[in-house]
C-alpha cells in the first residue's frame, strides 16, 4: 500500500534561512521532537535515529539550493520518499513538503495516513520553532 500526504505552508523567514534549517541535518536532534540523534554517513545519506529505536536511512536524490530537497527513505516498516519545495514569496518562504511511503507490513491506511499528516504538522511546527529561536529570529522580517 503506497500513501502520499503534503503540507504547504507560508514562512515569515527567508528563503536561505529556511533551507539551512530544513538541509541542516546534523542540527535536527535540537528541534525535531521525533528525533533522537541524526547521523551523516556521507555527502548524499544520513540517517535518522527515532525513539524506540527505528532507524531510518535517507538518500539524498536532489538538492537545488533554495528550491527542492529530496531522498528516499527506508526503515523496517515503510519505503518512500520525501520532497521539500522552497519558494521565495516576498520577504518570506513559502514550503510544501511532500512525502510518499510504501508499506512493508499490513497496516490499515488510516492509520498510516493519519500518522503521516501528524508527523507533517509536528515536523512544520517544530522547523518553525527553530526558526523563531534562531538569533532572535535569523532572517525573519
Amino acid at each position: 500500500m503506497t500513501i502520499t500526504t503534503e503540507r504547504t505552508a507560508v514562512l515569515p523567514w527567508d528563503v536561505q534561512t529556511v533551507w539551512r534549517v530544513v538541509t541542516g541535518v546534523e542540527g535536527y536532534p535540537a528541534w525535531r521532537r521525533d528525533l533522537l540523534r541524526a547521523e551523516i554517513l556521507n555527502e548524499k545519506q544520513f540517517l535518522e535515529h527515532a525513539p524506540g529505536g527505528i532507524q531510518t536511512l535517507c538518500t539524498v536524490t536532489a538538492a537545488e539550493p533554495c528550491r527542492r530537497w529530496a531522498f528516499d527513505l527506508e526503515n523496517p516498516n515503510l519505503t518512500g520518499h520525501w520532497v521539500g519545495r522552497f519558494t521565495a514569496q516576498g520577504a518570506g518562504t513559502q514550503v510544501t513538503f511532500r512525502e510518499t511511503v510504501t508499506l512493508k507490513k499490513v497496516i490499515p491506511h488510516p492509520l498510516v495516513w493519519g500518522y503521516l499528516k501528524r508527523q507533517q504538522a509536528r515536523f512544520l511546527a517544530d522547523l518553525e520553532r527553530a526558526l523563531a529561536q534562531e538569533g532572535n529570529g535569523g532572517g525573519r522580517p
